[in-house]
């Protein structure tokens, strides 16, 4: 009996390790955030986004609001509407609260992914902790936009990933498929394609014994995606999460022209007269191309025939104009292609991909003005920022650091190789979860490349978490060869630890 017993407590002291340690870093979150806000620093609501519906509408006609909005995923609307019916008077404290629990979710699921990788107890919370007190973390955790809460569902979505494929369950692969169709109701970078080929992955990587467990596991979180893009069919015509795609294309092509270029396409109608006008414009710019703000084919609705969102007086960028000039501009980005193939090429690579590095911090366009949603954390944390920033994006300005990414990559490739070959239980998993993190990596820099300029340091935030993972793993295991080479001479005792 007392055998037993000691073997089901070495078995379960790890797990009970584990709890200790996000325990604690949960404990180191929530006080450096209360210090924080001692400090000075306050949450940022903004209610006027161009993804937003209109506040009043959330707070009264939510599903209305939800079915009848077109130009962004639904997410940030659903969860605006949400707090908003919790409580009006409280909305801001609501949303910082929501926002903290959404970072206790990205940082515990760094904490597990760094273990997961065999990284020690204290590099793993110190890893995760540093993550969760850099600037960009800290101005984004405190701004009411979308890239938090779906950096926070990226890294969850590793995490069950990597519990889906260590120990395949029903369970687990529902959690898994039910955070990534949740992600791209806030984020539609992460679409039905991109859902689909993570299903067909998961099919391929588990075997025959687990596939049909799998793709049952897939099926309500499909649902739930595919209804999305098969009610903005039905209603709008448009077979995807947003109307707005070709709004973003036209940042790496027509609106790069010069201007009398521009100017002379539109007169001999190669592009339309949208091209002459910013994507920011809201729809009163667009009044003299239609007959009426109402369609006559959807409902007369403010949220999609007003100029303006009655209780905000901000532009409404779901008005169903955009629907008309959306498919417009992608049109005419289509003939830039077709026409300026090189000159799309120069603006990826000395445009998008210069932005994409640059500090996450000053994404915003009007970062330098009193415009930037950022004025309230800079007056706080201004010298912190621009010491982080002089460090990691310094010298080659912009890039800084980040111009030793590809070696790092490299590194986690022939990782994952290695770790593929190895005949240790745990090899396998840790070999998935890097091919994973390098996969949405890769897509998400190529993506915030290739289709839109502008805004760019911002989406590489998504995988961030991953960058950081994998440099740490890398660097440990740099500092781990070194030890055993230096070992031969008898400086210091050889270790067979990596982590």
């Amino acid at each position: 009996m007392s055998s037993v017993s000691s073997q089901g407590s070495r078995a379960r002291a790890p797990w009970s390790e584990h709890v200790r340690d996000h325990l604690l870093l949960s404990l180191l979150l929530i006080s450096s955030r209360g210090l924080l806000y001692l400090a000075g620093l306050r949450f940022k609501l903004v209610l006027d986004w161009m993804f937003l519906a209109d506040p009043a509408d959330l707070q009264h006609h939510l599903l209305q609001s939800l079915f009848y909005f077109h130009a962004y995923p639904p997410g940030m609307n659903l969860l605006t509407g949400m707090l908003l019916k919790m409580s009006a008077t409280h909305v801001a404290g609501l949303a910082q609260f929501t926002f903290w629990a959404l970072g206790l979710v990205l940082f515990n699921s760094l904490l597990y992914l760094a273990r997961a990788l065999g990284l020690k107890r204290a590099v793993a919370l110190g890893l995760s902790l540093a993550f969760s007190l850099i600037p960009p973390t800290l101005y984004l955790e405190g701004l009411y936009i979308y890239e938090y809460p779906a950096a926070a569902l990226l890294c969850l979505a590793a995490a069950l990933f990597h519990r889906a494929i260590a120990r395949p369950t029903f369970l687990a692969w529902g959690c898994f498929f039910l955070d990534f169709a949740v992600l791209a109701w806030f984020r539609s970078t992460f679409h039905l394609f991109w859902f689909a080929a993570l299903v067909l992955g998961a099919v391929v990587l588990v075997g025959k014994p687990f596939r049909r467990q799998v793709v049952l596991a897939a099926l309500a979180p499909a649902v739930l995606l595919l209804a999305l893009y098969l009610k903005n069919y039905a209603v709008f015509g448009v077979f995807g999460a947003t109307s707005w795609g070709g709004a973003n294309l036209v940042a790496v092509t027509t609106r790069n022209l010069p201007p009398n270029v521009r100017r002379q396409w539109v007169r001999r109608e190669k592009v339309s007269p949208f091209a002459e006008i910013s994507v920011f414009a809201g729809p009163a710019a667009y009044a003299n191309f239609f007959e009426s703000p109402e369609s006559g084919t959807w409902p007369a609705l403010p949220i999609l025939d007003a100029l303006d969102r009655p209780s905000t007086g901000a532009d409404n960028f779901n008005h169903w104009w955009f629907i008309d000039i959306n498919r417009q501009r992608r049109e005419d980005s289509l003939y830039y292609l077709k026409t300026r193939p090189l000159d799309y090429l120069n603006t990826v690579f000395r445009l998008s991909l210069v932005e994409l590095f640059s500090p996450t911090t000053q994404w915003h366009p009007d970062d330098k003005g009193a415009t930037t949603p950022h004025l309230e954390h800079r007056r706080v944390l201004g010298g912190y920022e621009r010491v982080y920033n002089g460090l990691v994006h310094g010298l080659p300005a912009p890039a800084g650091l980040y111009i030793f990414l590809p070696f790092f990559c490299g590194w986690a490739v022939a990782f994952a190789r290695r770790r593929f070959k190895s005949s240790e239980p745990e090899a396998r998993p840790q070999a998935l979860l890097i091919s994973f993190c390098l996969l949405h990596m890769a897509y998400v820099l190529a993506v915030s490349c290739l289709f839109t300029a502008g805004e760019c340091a911002r989406y590489r935030y998504l995988i961030e978490p991953f960058i950081w993972l994998i440099v740490t793993r890398a660097l440990v295991s740099f500092a781990a060869w070194v030890r055993r080479r230096v070992a031969k001479f008898g400086l210091f005792p050889a270790t067979g630890a990596a982590g």
